[in-house]
């Protein structure tokens, strides 16, 4: 029978400090005068002028969306007769004379079909 017998120091590097792999952990440190220049604060890449004019981007935002207003409208308005000469495509539309005169033969013939049942009798 083999027992395996582990001991803390088998894990422990030169250094001290335990690692599994009984690699070497090293820490690197900054060099004295980096801590320097990190505090330091970088200039802006240009000056401003304290008078300088900025446009607003709201005027360039309200014409974007007038455009894509405009473009909504004649769409819709083009899918909608669209829709509707698909939808009346079999009917003819009638000027008020023709209508008048439809209606005129309609009433004829209604009263002719009861004249006719009315002599019948």
């Amino acid at each position: 029978m083999f027992v395996y017998v582990c001991s803390s120091a088998a894990y422990q590097n030169e250094n001290g400090t335990k690692m599994a792999q009984g690699k070497l952990k090293v820490k690197s440190k900054q060099p004295p005068n980096a801590k320097k220049a990190a505090n330091k604060k970088k200039g802006t890449a240009f000056n401003k002028r304290k008078n300088a004019p900025i446009q607003s981007k709201k005027h360039k935002f309200e014409e974007a969306h007038k455009l894509k207003q405009v473009i909504t409208k004649t769409v819709n308005k083009k899918n909608e007769d669209d829709i509707r000469k698909v939808a009346y495509e079999g009917q003819t539309k009638l000027s008020q004379a023709q209508l008048a005169v439809q209606e005129h033969h309609r009433k004829q013939a209604e009263n002719d079909a009861s004249e006719a049942g009315s002599s019948k009798g």
